[in-house]
């Protein structure tokens, strides 16, 4: 085994090591803790890294060809020169680090390099972490600078909280197994074998090739893979990269699926496969490789329109599927951590946020939101009652107890400060953006409304609106027309400037208005304290189309979830 391999790893460590400390050493062995939790509801992550020792004519090429430039290192190279290594999830870690000779935390013998790191302090969920080496490095700005030597290696991981989850890496290796994982929570597991794809744009997919202790292959010498064809009745499925295509040199085990907007069938299936073409060496043609296309199964059953109710009275979000009647029962119930619930909101990832007015927090929801909150935000949140998100994928929170609306960079945590405050409004309880990207808010207690354009810290313009007694709960129509529940029973329609009277009064079964929501098709909901949601069709004045009773307890929120 050469000394180099050993520097390299020890190298990984310490950059691991360091990540998220501030004043500390290069080479200690002191441990960190999380610079973004608190250490309630986290786990470690020890990292178990395995490098097999080099040939010898990679390192006697290697050692002979340390800077020049168009000689591609086989598994690892001498000329490596520093290291970045970035996870990412709930809890960021990202730190750049120079190769020393006495990193600590590796151990040589004439087998492999074993290098053990542990990372405390990572908040419970699903991480990538990213590891990317270069061939030059400036130690007093501490850049990793000069030639990629390998690059984008994603490792997916679960952290469970209380334990410590060992993570088993490979930076060379011969592939005896392949696997898919789902990169995000709109991606689920089902109890087929396959995935469920949640929502309308392109899934993440992490592939990795395996060794044949179950260590992940990374690094200069890990494969590439081709994406096959789509086979089934779900058409036109499309991956990125394209059927037939191979991943990037950039992204070597990132792919995504994108879903049809219609279908006539509910499941697609594609093959992926590692390949070394264009390396040095070929794993797949080693002793004891396994190199078989992995089949991937993705199923859309569960794609369909949403309703989601919050039920204020018994402490509960519903979710209702089409045909919306008085007698359909709920498809599913979240109660989890759900006390005096209000708002409802979606991000652009398909994850649910309800207000809890009763316990203060704002908690997440991922597909299909029925186990507990995947986070919860609590920091300066006070008896929430309205949420939106913006186009950037932040989420506003209305607070009623205290006057603010608060801003928050997702994905958050409890102790995350919120990113921006508005504290010129009046019992804040409806949030709604226009599609310029103002922010609309509902003082309850002055009965207006007012208007914030962005960054939303400046004086808010107050929106000229007669007709109203309070200003309950907002929504804004295709046409950017603005819909205010007025809880002294009905709903008032707007057109911009929105200044002057209604144009439209809603009113036929209205009994004290508060949630607003549209659909694709430009349809009304509107949650009524009397125990029902009623359903409008364009423009608004007629009966309702469907009334919605089936366990609605004073609700609330609304937000439609919409899928092909």
């Amino acid at each position: 085994m050469t000394s180099h391999g050993l520097r390299f790893l020890g190298a990984l460590a310490a950059a691991a090591l360091l990540a998220g400390c501030a004043g500390g050493s290069r080479g200690s062995s002191v441990l960190p803790t999380s610079p973004t939790t608190n250490g309630k509801g986290t786990g470690t992550a020890v990292f178990v890294i395995n490098v097999p020792p080099q040939s010898a004519s990679a390192a006697s090429r290697s050692a002979t060809s340390v800077r020049t430039k168009g000689v591609r290192p086989q598994y690892l190279s001498t000329a490596t020169q520093s290291i970045v290594i970035a996870i990412s999830g709930p809890t960021t870690v990202n730190e750049t680090a120079g190769l020393t000779v006495n990193s600590s935390g590796c151990t040589s013998t004439l087998a492999s390099t074993i290098c053990t790191l542990t990372v405390p302090g990572l908040q419970a969920g699903s991480y990538t972490a990213t590891l990317t080496t270069y061939d030059g490095y400036t130690s007093g700005t501490n850049t990793a600078t000069g030639n990629v030597l390998s690059a984008a290696q994603a490792i997916a991981f679960t952290i469970t909280a209380g334990q410590s989850n060992t993570i088993n890496i490979a930076l060379s290796g011969v592939p005896v197994s392949t696997v898919v994982i789902p990169a995000g929570v709109i991606t689920v597991g089902n109890g087929s074998g396959g995935y469920d794809l949640y929502g309308q744009g392109a899934h993440a997919f992490v592939v990795e090739s395996l060794d044949a202790d179950g260590n992940i292959i990374a690094g200069v010498g890990a494969p590439l893979f081709s994406i096959g064809a789509v086979s089934g009745s779900l058409s036109p499925v499309t991956t990125s990269p394209s059927s037939g295509s191979t991943t990037s040199a950039s992204a070597p085990n990132s792919f995504t699926v994108t879903p049809p907007t219609t279908f006539a069938s509910t499941t697609a299936s594609f093959a992926v496969t590692p390949t070394f073409t264009g390396q040095a060496t070929d794993g797949c043609t080693q002793t004891g490789a396994n190199c078989a296309p992995v089949t991937v199964t993705v199923d859309m059953k569960y794609l369909t329109q949403g309703l989601f109710v919050a039920n204020n009275g018994s402490n509960t979000v519903k979710e209702y599927a089409l045909p919306y009647t008085s007698n359909a029962a709920p498809i599913a119930t979240i109660s989890n951590s759900v006390s005096g619930p209000l708002g409802l909101a979606f991000d652009s990832s398909g994850n649910l946020f309800v207000a809890n007015h009763g316990i203060a927090t704002v908690t997440e929801y991922a597909p299909p939101y029925t186990g507990a909150p995947t986070a919860t935000i609590s920091n300066s949140v006070n008896s929430p009652a309205g949420l939106a998100s913006d186009s950037s994928g932040d989420l506003f929170v209305a607070n009623n107890g205290n006057n603010t609306v608060t801003e928050y960079a997702l994905p958050d945590t409890n102790n995350a400060a919120p990113k921006m405050t508005i504290s010129n409004v009046t019992t804040p309880t409806g949030l709604a953006f226009d599609s310029s990207g103002d922010l609309f808010v509902a003082n309850y207690g002055s009965g207006k409304v007012t208007e914030y354009a962005p960054p939303y810290t400046g004086t808010p313009t107050t929106v000229s609106l007669s007709g109203l007694t309070h200003a309950n709960c907002l929504a804004f129509d295709s046409s950017d027309h603005l819909f205010v529940s007025d809880d002294w029973g009905n709903v008032k329609e707007y057109a911009p400037p929105y200044t002057g009277t209604p144009i439209a009064a809603i009113s036929n079964s209205v009994g004290t208005p508060q949630g607003l929501t549209f659909d694709s098709s430009g349809n009304l909901f509107v949650a009524n304290w009397s125990a029902a949601v009623t359903e409008y069709a364009p423009p608004y004045t007629g009966a309702p189309t469907a009334t919605i009773s089936n366990a609605v307890s004073n609700p609330w929120g609304l937000a439609i979830l919409e899928q092909p």
